[in-house]
């Protein structure tokens, strides 16, 4: 469920397929009744399993702070749909949504709700023209509707077990799909990758003749971002950066875009202790709870949560009571989302309880960290409802 998007379909009497399906015959045959707007572009493409809205917004911070205009194509929203689109990380206008779904409404190629986004994304930033733009894929990458683009560079941040039932059971099969946004000549950068899976990457660049950096070290600057897996992410932004800006790069101005870098979501400090974190799967997780050991020694953990059906709840669980066990499970709308019941029977918490998310949640004690994580879909939805489950929360 794309939030908002139902909004233009209606006005604009569109009508596209809300399930997923990989292949890029329909975006290819829409775009071309579009004049392929995504042609002659400057893009920055993503795909990975964790870390590509961070690392998007690292690069978007360094090219910003080198003078250049910077658009942002990623999932999913932060609240509403014109999030998804950016142009130097403000999301675009109802107008440009407006003049862009008029275009939309006169194609006759049937898209998904995706395609759909995607092929609006590309009209926005033809009207807009950004000097570059960053493109995240929405999932896996070499069938993604993203991969219509030429890009300056492809970008992988990192590589885990996701989406098994489109994309494969191996980390060898995920990464496959990654590798399917490199290029024929054009320079791929890569974070820190599982052994399998950077083999399959340096196996098609070297078929691709793409150039491959590997960052292999983390940043020791300052950041806003907490956690050593950003530490890692805004190291492979420089690399990026590095090499597309070339003989313009300056190793101040990108320091100082890193330290100013922020994004919704990743290790957010919503009120005083409550952090809201998109982590939705094991690795993410395992990272999440490493930031929370580093940044709240000795201070009580508890985990409010919901997930979609297709995460491994039980390995998440696992993994996130190693850093607690007081956990409350919510139920949320999404046609995706997993029941509370069964992460509530799954979970070895000593306390859990359920509730739903218009209900308010109790503070249990000062010394208590409250980390909200789970699914970015379900973060997007208390922050729409102007954080009513925190009542109690809120500054006075």
């Amino acid at each position: 469920m794309i939030t908002g998007l139902d909004h233009y379909k209606d006005k604009w009497n569109i009508v596209s397929d809300a399930s997923i399906k990989p292949g890029l015959a329909a975006i290819d045959q829409a775009l071309q009744e579009l004049g392929n707007p995504q042609e002659n572009k400057r893009f920055i493409h993503i795909a990975g399993t964790n870390g590509k809205g961070s690392t998007a917004a690292f690069i978007a911070a360094v090219l910003m702070k080198h003078g250049k205009s910077v658009g942002n194509f990623f999932s999913p929203a932060i609240e509403y749909v014109q999030d998804q689109v950016q142009f130097n990380r403000e999301p675009a206008t109802e107008e440009d949504f407006d003049a862009t779904f008029e275009q939309l409404s006169k194609i006759q190629t049937p898209l998904t709700d995706f395609e759909l986004l995607t092929a609006a994304a590309f009209l926005i930033f033809n009207r807009r023209k950004p000097d570059f733009v960053i493109v995240e894929a929405g999932m896996g990458g070499r069938f993604d509707s993203t991969n219509v683009i030429d890009p300056l560079i492809s970008v992988i941040p990192s590589i885990s077990l996701e989406h098994t039932n489109f994309l494969g059971g191996t980390i060898e099969e995920i990464a496959w799909h990654k590798a399917g946004i490199i290029k024929n000549g054009k320079p791929t950068a890569i974070g820190m990758l599982p052994e399998e899976a950077e083999k399959v990457i340096c196996t098609t660049a070297e078929k691709m003749s793409s150039k491959i950096s590997k960052s292999k070290d983390l940043f020791q600057g300052e950041l806003k971002l907490k956690g050593k897996h950003q530490k890692a992410n805004a190291n492979l932004a420089l690399t990026v950066t590095e090499i597309i800006l070339q003989n313009q790069f300056d190793l101040s101005s990108a320091h100082s875009g890193l330290a100013e870098a922020v994004i919704p979501y990743r290790f957010e400090e919503v009120f005083p202790d409550v952090i809201f974190d998109g982590a939705h799967n094991e690795a993410s997780v395992a990272a999440l709870a490493e930031t929370v050991r580093e940044t709240y020694p000795g201070r009580d953990i508890h985990i409010v949560m919901g997930l979609l059906k297709d995460k491994d709840h039980e390995a998440i669980l696992r993994k996130l009571e190693t850093i607690s066990d007081h956990f409350t499970f919510l139920e949320f709308e999404n046609e995706r989302a997993l029941s509370a019941k069964i992460l509530y029977s799954k979970s070895f918490s000593k306390i859990k309880t359920i509730l739903n998310g218009y209900d308010i949640l109790p503070v249990s004690s000062k010394n208590e960290v409250t980390i909200v994580t789970g699914s970015l879909y379900l973060l997007a939805i208390l922050r729409k409802r102007n954080y009513s489950m925190f009542e109690h929360y809120r500054p006075d």
